[in-house]
């Protein structure tokens, strides 16, 4: 699992998930680059930029500061996404384009300013958070399931692309995580408590995900313990893509 020597980069990185892949990445000693939202944000990291995953200019500007400063990029993770909840028939276009730009044109942006850096290693590794719904569906997740899916093809299609430089493209798909995320949507549902009553019988394993059990995952697809693993899609969901 050692990581020592390599640079990464994490999108998204202030959320739940984001914090925990910068840590795990981290123990397993690699130098870290922190991509979040605000540069409010940006103080809680040793490196870290704001960064507008939209943007393909502002992907650019952080791939080059990162080898401006490290020298090198070795593994990204793009972890940055929204969630919105909504039937079919009150899923708004301008909610439809929030979601896609943030979950799936930011996922393909971060891969297509990473990749020319990547292929000088050799070695490199992606890997895309998508969801458990990306591969399964939910129930007013149409936007977010959509886009999620199209991270798990966009995935699948790069590792193709890619294996020939060497480079590794994976996907985790988590199922409910205890993130500032999924705490938001639970506060809008009728009873909280309720809420997370169903969240945790949809996964056998009795519970949700902590933040961190997902990052692992992460730091393990960004290694070399997967060396021989490219182009999945790996459910990390406590059992409820099996139900």
């Amino acid at each position: 699992m050692s990581l020592a020597g390599k640079v990464a980069l994490v999108s998204g990185a202030a959320g739940g998930i984001g914090k925990e892949t910068v840590r795990a990445l981290t123990d397993a000693g690699a130098i870290v680059a922190a991509a979040v939202e605000t540069d409010q944000q940006a103080a809680g990291f040793n490196n870290a930029r704001p960064l507008d995953v939209r943007s393909e200019d502002d992907w650019k500007a952080t791939v080059a500061w990162v080898v401006q400063e490290f020298g090198r990029l070795d593994i990204l993770v793009n972890n940055a996404g929204v969630l919105r909840e909504a039937s079919p028939e009150e899923t708004t276009v301008d909610m439809w384009d929030l979601i896609h730009s943030v979950n799936l044109k930011g996922v393909f942006l971060g891969c297509k300013a990473a990749i020319p850096e990547l292929r000088k290693q050799g070695d490199g590794a992606i890997v895309n958070v998508a969801s458990i719904d990306g591969i399964r569906g939910n129930y007013n997740h149409a936007a977010y399931s959509a886009s999620k899916g199209g991270v798990v093809a966009l995935t699948r299609s790069l590792a193709l692309d890619l294996a020939p430089d060497g480079i590794r493209v994976n996907a985790v798909c988590p199922g409910t995580v205890d993130t500032p995320m999924v705490a938001a949507m639970m506060s809008n549902a009728s009873s909280h408590e309720a809420a997370m009553e169903v969240s945790r019988q949809k996964h056998p394993i009795g519970r949700i995900a902590q933040p961190g059990e997902i990052a692992d995952v992460i730091a393990f697809l960004a290694g070399p313990a997967s060396r021989f693993m490219t182009g999945m899609a790996v459910p990390v969901d406590g059992g409820r893509s099996i139900r």
